[in-house]
């Protein structure tokens, strides 16, 4: 620890902000590509984990030792989930240098610092234990006498107002419908946001004109998302059942990946009430039936069980005695996500609810823990290492017997093959925008190359839409399942998986299948969206950066699979086939809480 020295270049405490400037140095390795620094803020009581944003990285003149200097600002309202009360929080810095871990990096004060001390908070140092103390101003709220029911009775008459309003703008409706030919003559003003022409122009002119009389907001989705905080709102006036949970997703239809697991072995209990709300649809396309099961259930459960983003919970004000269980999809860490890119594109701002409100969130091991509390923006004693239920099956012999034998019944001319199934990740920011290059995989050539030895199978992510072009001579061998089979049934029959940066390698590596990592865009997807370790160091196979290095790898089956095992034992702490029951150990204490 001693050949790396930080310097605390600026911390400044204004109102509700902490701005945090650094400079680090250290032994250069030219393998490091994307280092980070972390701020850990502790109230006594949670420790939340932050990203300190890096604003340049680089080497000495003599190449020796690497310079970093990383600068953010904290809101220090969002820093914990709904603020606990408390004026005393300590913080520490995180350094993560390639394979080089660094908690409670020490340090030193530059000149220009100087530490806030007044009536309103103070913050000291401790070098020796290389913390921070941040003694905060213990705010004075008058709280509002009312008498009891006032803030019934204000919305009571607040949405009666509103009624009259509406109503009031009724008549109106003509004004408004002549108005609206005037503004599209722009001799009036109207919504910045109407770029529609003709009929449709007319319509959102008027639409525009009762919002702004009414102080509503009048659309489907503003309908929707009232509807089910209404649903919300009645069912608090419930006693929540002690022995209740609900899956919630807003990812799948049916019960799928670590929702199955988990409820089969939960069904088993018959005392337990098991209720489920399964939509993919957005809010503006769900049903009133969902959204009502929606916002009932989950003030009346008692453990509510997601499985991916869920933003209309984020929005509730969960009763205390609930509580949020994620059983996230993904196994392992690797690309950054949520407040783990806080301050760059695609990442969420210190002021979203998002992800927020979770009691806990369960991980494949203790070892990625802190990357999850970062990303979701929870405090690190809520990311609690079970690992991930839908990986049990690779321990189960007689489902993976049933797969293959059924993948071999369906494409019987592959049995003879050696399988290269490849599923890249997509680019772009979502769903809305994702893609992948596909002339960058020309299947084609790639199958010629191979001399007839492999067939190949192309598994895209369900946000790419465009897909690779099959000869109709080789749609024998050359299979696009991108939207047909299940990718973890898929692995049972893969000789060689090839991806770029998909989780999918987290399962991939428990079967040991061998792997190939065509990565052509790395230093562009390092800068863009960034992993959490560094990708060379991580990967559990050869790296091929081209098509040809691609090819050759194949021909001469370097795969360099001797990385697998030490892969392994950093994301999996269980190699046992147990999560599951793990899992459902958290949710019955979650239920006793």
């Amino acid at each position: 620890m001693q050949d790396f020295r930080m310097k605390v270049l600026e911390l400044h405490r204004e109102e509700n902000g902490l701005s945090i400037g650094l400079q680090i140095k250290g032994p250069y390795n030219v393998s490091v590509r994307a280092p980070k620094i972390a701020v850990v803020f502790d109230n006594g009581k949670e420790k939340r984990r932050i990203p300190v944003l890096i604003q340049a990285y680089f080497p000495t003149d003599n190449a020796e030792r690497f310079v970093i200097f990383a600068k953010y600002a904290y809101d220090m309202e969002y820093i914990f989930y709904k603020r606990p009360e408390n004026n005393h929080i300590q913080f520490y810095f995180e350094l993560i240098y390639g394979e080089t871990v660094l908690t409670k990096l020490p340090f030193t004060l530059s000149s220009d610092v100087k530490l806030s001390e007044d009536h309103k908070f103070k913050i000291t140092c401790n070098e020796e234990k290389n913390t921070f103390d941040m003694q905060l101003r213990k705010d004075v709220v008058e709280e509002k006498k009312t008498l009891p029911g006032i803030e019934l009775l204000q919305g009571f008459f607040g949405g009666v107002w509103g009624i009259f309003l509406l109503l009031l703008s009724i008549p109106l409706l003509p004004v408004f419908f002549v108005e609206s030919f005037f503004a599209l003559t722009h001799c009036v003003k109207t919504a910045s946001k109407n770029e529609y022409r003709g009929p449709m122009f007319i319509f959102q002119h008027i639409r525009w004109r009762v919002n702004t009389f009414t102080h509503m907001t009048l659309g489907l989705t503003d309908l929707k998302k009232a509807f089910y905080h209404t649903a919300y709102k009645i069912g608090c006036l419930k006693k929540i059942r002690e022995n209740s949970i609900v899956f919630i997703s807003s990812r799948r239809t049916d019960l799928t990946g670590n929702f199955e697991f988990v409820h089969n072995l939960l069904k088993t209990d018959e005392n337990l009430q098991i209720r489920m709300v399964l939509d993919d649809h957005n809010l503006k396309e769900m049903s009133f039936v969902h959204l009502w099961k929606f916002g009932y259930y989950a003030a009346t459960s008692k453990v509510i069980l997601v499985d991916d983003f869920t933003p209309m919970l984020y929005h509730l004000d969960i009763r205390p005695e609930t509580k949020i269980i994620q059983l996230w999809h993904a196994c392992g860490a690797f690309k950054t996500f949520g407040y783990g890119r806080l301050g760059k594109q695609g990442g969420q701002k210190q002021s979203s609810p998002a992800h927020r409100n979770y009691d806990y969130a369960i991980v494949s091991s203790s070892e990625i823990a802190k990357f999850y509390a970062e990303g979701f923006g929870i405090s690190l004693e809520k990311a609690v290492a079970t690992g991930v239920p839908r990986t049990d099956i690779f321990y189960d012999a007689d489902y993976k017997a049933r797969v293959v034998q059924a993948f071999y019944e369906k494409y019987p001319k592959l049995k003879d093959k050696k399988i290269i199934l490849f599923a890249p990740t997509f680019r772009g920011n979502g769903k809305v925008s994702g893609f992948y290059p596909v002339e960058k995989f020309n299947v084609e050539k790639l199958y010629e190359s191979l001399h007839e030895e492999y067939a190949i199978i192309i598994k895209h992510h369900p946000f790419v839409q465009d897909r690779n072009v099959i000869p109709e001579k080789y749609a024998d061998y050359i299979l696009d399942l991108s939207n047909e089979s299940e990718l973890n049934d898929l692995l049972f029959v893969t000789d060689l998986l090839i991806t770029d940066y998909s989780s999918v390698v987290f399962e991939a590596s428990l079967l040991q299948i061998p792997m190939l990592f065509y990565a052509f865009d790395l230093q562009r997807y390092i800068s863009t969206r960034g992993f959490y370790y560094e990708y060379e160091q991580l990967v559990p196979g050869k790296i091929a950066t081209t098509f040809k290095q691609m090819v050759d790898a194949i021909a001469c089956e370097d795969f360099e699979t001797e990385k697998q095992e030490a892969f392994r034992s950093r994301f999996f702490d269980d190699l046992d086939g147990k999560a599951t029951e793990r899992t459902v150990a958290l949710i019955y204490k979650a239920l006793k809480e």
